[in-house]
Order: C-alpha cells, then structure tokens, then sequence
C-alpha cells in the first residue's frame, strides 16, 4: 500500500494536478475577478451582465463533463484535453481582449468547454493504475489542487490588477499556455481497442449510471447545501458581522487553508482506516459549524466555525470520493466522473437561489441552519448506509469482464 500511495505524487501525476490547479488558478481569476469588476467597472456593463457570464461558463462547463469524460475513455486522455484546452485558450482571449458583451459570453463559455475536459482527464490521469488503497489519497490531491489554485486564482488577481490590466491578463493567457503544453506530455496518448470501445459504448455507460444511483442524492446534496452558503456569506459578513474586504479575505483564507492543507492527511487516513469514520464525521463537523457561523455574531467564533467547517469538507471531500472511485469500473473512471459532476452542478446551481429565499424569508441565520440540518441528515444517513456493498459487486463484475 505505501509503494502504491507514494507513486500518487510521481512526476506523471503530480504535473497533472499542476495542470488542473493552473486552469482553475485561471478561471478563478476570470469568475471571481475579472468578471465581477472588470466587466462591471470598466466596461460598464450591468450588474445583471455578470450573472449573465457566469451562467454562460457553468451552464457549458456543468453540461458538458459527462459528455468530456465519456469522449476521455474512448479516445484518451490527451486528444480531448487538448483539443478542448486550445477552445478554452481562444475563449480567455476573447474575454480579455474583446469589449463586446456577447463575444464575452461566448469566450465565457468557451473556457466552460476546456473546464469540462480537464476535470475528467486528470481524474483519470491520477488514479490510473492505482489500487483502491490508495483512491482518497489520490482524490484529495485533486481536491487540493482545485482549491490551492481557484483560491489562488480569485485573491492574487488583485495584486497583478489595479494600475496593472494588461499585466493581470497576459498573466492569465501565459499561465493557460503553460498549461496547455503540459497536457501534451503528461495526459496518456492510446488508442482504445475494440473492447473498450464496447465496455464505453452508451447502453454499457447507462448500465454504470444506474448501478451507482443511490450516490446520487449524496452528490447534489452536499453541493446544493455549499450553494445554499455562497451567494449570504458576503451579505452576512458585511450586514451582520460587519467586517471590511479585508477582513472578509481573511476569513475566507483561513476556511480554504483549513481545508487545502488538511487534504492529503486526511486522505491518508482514509486510505489506511476505511471512508465510514471520517465520511460521518465530516458531515457532523459541518453540521455543528454552521449554527455556530450564523448564530454567534462574534468574529473570535465565527473565525473557529470556519475552521473546523474547512477541516469538515477536508474530511468529506477525500473519503467521499475514495467511494466513487471505488464504486466506479476503472475502464469508464472519466464518464462517470463527469456523471457525478453533473449532478454536482445541478446541486451548486439550484441552492444559491434557494439560500437567498431563505435569507430572505426568515432572516440572516436561517441558510446556515438549513445547511447544517442537511449536513447532519448526510451524517445519519452514510452512518446507517453500507456503501462498501457497492465496493464489492463492482469488484466481482470487474472480475468477471477481465474472466471474459
């Protein structure tokens, strides 16, 4: 198991986790910044053109991973990166050098496109070859390269901004390139046979889907419960704790770096003492730092809660997918991958707007006690349901194909 887990951060591997932190380093720039006050402030478009362009990029990059990761495991890895990262370099040039607002939707939308690829490929890439020992430490790499590099992405842009433009997005262009010639020489370049292409064909991908459909509500509600968190963090810091931007940075930065650098230890551990423990513990972390986050008012607490809500999500994300990847046939690891991610969209897109009505509704504490009843139902539930049931027949019907 330790040769296995050491081989996680090979040079292979480890370049394609630096791909995948470079392009969300990118798109974290570009949503989290760029879009916000470059379009608004400078261009002087609407405020409404900016839920606009964001929409434009997720609607593509959501819809379009399991499509990506069924097109990775039929034709490699390499192929569909690149081809897709070359669409999304022409789409972050249109966005940075084009001032009509439709040729921004369309460069938004584009880069959605190369967003959707690279997720499934470098899944694939990094747990390729690797036993089911070592899965959460391999997923929580991943986990840590989104979020070094989206967290990276949205607070360094202010630096490389201010009198600077031209700098920020030359920036931007020059770190997708390098990402971009990366892909070439760590993605696996194949040529699938004729038994991979039956084990991929559609009816044997909605076999797959339909075997690990009881994952399904897990994936959208834990998602859906984030959503519900994202669009009142900002108006709970400001109206009700009071804190400036820079205050606010810094609590965003203390919560990511609980959970970025909790990421690989925790998959560790989960990879030598089983997902269960660390999969209901992290849910009922959540559970119990969301009230404390919406119902004390004093900044010393609230910087805690979010602490140990970073170490919750540092707990669920790498066990949680140690169960996917388990539950999940190697052969089809990027089309079901983009499955979940859909699914994982669909939960992000609907709870922002069910987060706001419930703001609204009952006042500024209420998304946190829904999150939190909803995290706390997770723990009970994953503590109750026999997952590694799932671990076992995949492994047999494994089994009987390679038999075949």
């Amino acid at each position: 198991m330790q040769r296995d887990t050491d081989s996680i951060f090979d040079l292979h591997r480890s370049t394609a986790l630096l791909v995948l932190g470079l392009c969300e380093f990118v798109r974290g720039a570009l949503i989290f910044f760029i879009i916000p006050m470059y379009v608004h402030n400078v261009l002087g478009y609407s405020t409404a053109s900016i839920g606009y362009a964001m929409a434009a990029h997720y609607v593509f990059d959501t819809g379009l991973r399991s499509p990506a990761g069924w097109l990775v495991d039929r034709l490699g890895q390499r192929k569909v990166c690149t081809i897709l990262l070359a669409v999304a370099g022409i789409g972050l040039w249109l966005v940075i050098s084009q001032h009509a607002f439709w040729i921004i939707l369309v460069g938004c939308a584009m880069l959605g496109m190369g967003m959707a690829a690279v997720w499934p490929a470098v899944i694939a890439r990094v747990t390729d070859g690797l036993t089911k020992d070592a899965y959460a430490t391999a997923m929580g790499s991943v986990m840590m390269a989104w979020l070094l590099g989206a967290g990276l992405g949205a607070i360094c842009m202010s630096w490389l901004f201010g009198a600077h433009v031209v700098r920020g997005f030359m920036t931007l262009m020059i770190l997708w390139i390098i990402a971009y010639v990366m892909s070439l020489f760590v993605m696996n370049s194949w040529r699938p046979n004729a038994t991979v292409r039956k084990r991929t064909h559609l009816a044997m991908i909605l076999k797959e889907v339909n075997s690990v459909k009881v994952l399904f509500p897990g994936v959208f509600v834990q998602t859906f419960a984030i959503g519900v968190l994202l669009p009142v963090l900002v108006l709970y810091a400001r109206n009700v704790l009071h804190l400036d931007s820079k205050m606010y940075s810094y609590l965003l930065l203390t919560g990511g770096a609980a959970a970025v650098l909790l990421q690989v230890p925790m998959g560790r551990l989960v990879d030598r003492f089983g997902y269960r423990l660390y999969l209901v513990g992290g849910f009922l972390l959540a559970a119990i730092s969301l009230p404390i986050i919406g119902g004390l008012h004093q900044v010393r607490y609230v910087f805690l809660a979010v602490v140990l809500f970073g170490a919750a999500y540092a707990l669920i994300l790498p066990s949680w997918n140690a169960v996917v990847a388990q539950c999940i046939s190697p052969d089809k690891r990027a089309v079901m991958f983009g499955v979940f991610m859909t699914v994982e969209g669909l939960g992000m897109a609907v709870g922002p707007v069910f987060g706001t009505e419930m703001w609204n509704a009952f006042g500024p504490s209420a998304p946190f006690d829904i999150a939190a009843v909803i995290f706390f139902m997770m723990s009970v539930l994953y503590g109750v349901m026999r997952l590694d049931r799932l671990f076992v027949g995949r492994q047999a019907a494994s089994e009987s194909t390679r038999a075949s």
